[in-house]
């Protein structure tokens, strides 16, 4: 786990593009969620692209949610509204963009497997107002996978508001909480003073099913706040993720040894 505190929100922006570089090359899978659109992240990615810096063509991009019954190519959703405003000014092949529909049943198959064959190298997820991330603040037998889940009317109005969706359904495909747990890395971003109780969450000793606090089990979390939404400082964060880790290990060897001894002890 790695925790990176920064001044300002456009700051914070600044660091996830920082760090995404390090995974920029052919091959590499990325999925990103929407709220990236409009900030220095974009246009840091973009400028850098059209700088000549980096090419994009054999990157594959996977989106992480999408109303149903949209029609990819005719209806403005999740799909086109990335596409319009980072896949296309990134010149990425559109044979490289995979995102989730729901027109008929066989749909969410093909997605599920899409996930299975490109395991994602970096997810950037946010942490919203309410505490969730995607949909869902529990994790469930339901939520674990790609699922199907109605839009709140707050989700809703502010969809629609913020960039003019007319949408054919309330309902949203979704990838699940396994499927983010199983990519290479996973960015996590905070920002504001009504994140800061759910970053805490990560760092707390509680165990619940919160997708918040069981994020901390993946072993390539990387955690961006801005100051307002920071737990502590990063120098007392980093020094306590580097106890848990010591803790661990101990843990972890001292188990081989009990192992071993009772394996002696046949």
């Amino acid at each position: 786990m790695k925790y990176i505190v920064c001044n300002s929100e456009q700051a914070v922006f600044n660091r996830v593009y920082d760090e995404l570089e390090k995974f920029i090359e052919a091959g590499a899978v990325f999925s990103f969620s929407e709220k990236i659109l409009g900030s220095q992240f974009e246009k840091r990615i973009v400028d850098e692209h059209i700088n000549g810096k980096y090419n994009y063509n054999h990157v594959i991009f996977i989106g992480q949610k999408e109303f149903l019954n949209m029609d990819k190519e005719e209806d403005f959703g999740l799909y086109r509204l990335m596409r319009k405003n980072l896949y296309k000014p990134l010149e990425v092949d559109y044979k490289n963009i995979f995102s989730p529909e729901y027109q008929k049943e066989e749909d969410i198959y093909l997605y599920k497997e899409i996930l299975k064959e490109n395991p994602i190298d970096v997810a950037i997820l946010f942490i919203d107002k309410a505490g969730y991330i995607l949909n869902y603040n529990r994790v469930t037998e339901e939520n674990s996978d790609v699922h199907i889940y109605e839009l709140s009317s707050y989700e809703k109005n502010n969809l629609i508001e913020k960039y003019g969706f007319k949408l054919n359904s309330d309902k949203v495909v979704a990838m699940g909480y396994d499927n983010i747990m199983s990519a290479r890395n996973i960015f996590l971003i905070a920002i504001g003073s009504d994140k800061k109780e759910y970053v805490a969450n990560i760092f707390e000793e509680n165990e619940d099913k919160s997708p918040i606090s069981l994020l901390k089990n993946h072993k390539n979390l990387t955690i961006f706040v801005d100051k307002d939404a920071g737990y502590k400082s990063e120098e007392e964060v980093n020094k306590l993720i580097k106890e848990k880790q010591r803790k661990k290990k101990e843990l972890v060897e001292q188990m081989k040894v009990e192992k071993y001894i009772a394996k002696e002890d046949e």
